[in-house]
């Protein structure tokens, strides 16, 4: 659980400091699917 945390927390400082659109939008994708098995797992 931990693990997934720091992952979308290190997704999410990426996508802030990241200049292109398509890189952003690339990496917020990233975020948003560990975020779905972060409520997957809070949620069993």
């Amino acid at each position: 659980m931990k693990k997934i945390n720091k992952k979308y927390a290190e997704i999410m400082r990426q996508a802030d400091q990241a200049v292109g659109r398509k890189e952003v939008v690339s990496l917020l994708k990233k975020a948003a699917i560990i975020r779905t098995k972060l409520e997957e797992n809070l949620a069993a």
